[in-house]
């Protein structure tokens, strides 16, 4: 089973490599799209940091959009972590950014009566979506995991949960956003797994070990 992590130059590509490592894969690094295609990895995970903006413009500029959603259509996992997920949804507020489409979600700024960006400690509220129980193996249901982000998928109906692309919501300042989106082959989560403990090596370990 081949793994590929998808680096852009974000900062956070050690901290991923190593949780991959803490759980026994080790990934193959891919920096653009000359050296790879999407064909020679069963699974991509496709972290982020910083402005969805300049993330898609060093995206396009090393010709991983084609990569990512070439693999997406080949029905193959795909896994993107805090703006990696952002820029799997349609559309960013930050910056204006058209982003990757595909899934079915637009990132506007967090509005909450607290503290932004939202860092820390937080728990998760699973929904009935049934691609949810595939990352979630293994955890309870108040699983915590660990923010740092300004910006979050809202859902465009207050009960998240009846979003059907929302696997899991989250609760901060009086609002919720979604932690973890699914639908089909592809899943995003908004915290960053590779920071969340023994919880986010669960879930990426979930994620390696999809049939």
């Amino acid at each position: 089973m081949q793994v590929a992590i998808v680096d852009y130059g974000a900062g956070n590509l050690g901290s991923v490599v190593r949780a991959l490592a803490a759980i026994g894969t080790t990934p193959h690094v891919v920096t653009d799209a000359a050296g790879a295609k999407a064909g020679h990895f069963d699974k991509l995970v496709f972290p982020g940091v910083g402005a969805a903006g300049q993330a898609m413009e060093q995206v396009r500029a090393r010709g991983l959009d084609d990569l990512l959603r070439e693999h997406a259509s080949r029905g193959r996992p795909l896994l993107g972590i805090c703006v990696g997920m952002q820029i799997l949804g349609e559309h960013s507020e930050e910056g204006d950014t058209a982003c990757l489409g595909l899934l079915p979600f637009r990132i506007s700024k967090l509005r909450v009566s607290a503290p932004i960006p939202h860092m820390g400690w937080n728990s998760l509220s699973w929904s009935a979506n049934p691609e949810s129980a595939k990352l979630r193996r293994g955890l309870g249901d108040d699983a915590n995991v660990y923010y740092v982000h300004s910006y979050c998928a809202q859902p465009r109906d207050t009960a998240a949960a009846t979003e059907a692309h929302v696997a899991a919501i989250t609760e901060y300042g009086g609002a919720s956003f979604a932690g973890v989106v699914a639908l089909g082959n592809v899943w995003g989560t908004q915290f960053h797994a590779e920071k969340s403990g023994k919880t986010g090596l669960q879930i990426l370990r979930n994620f390696v070990e999809l049939s």
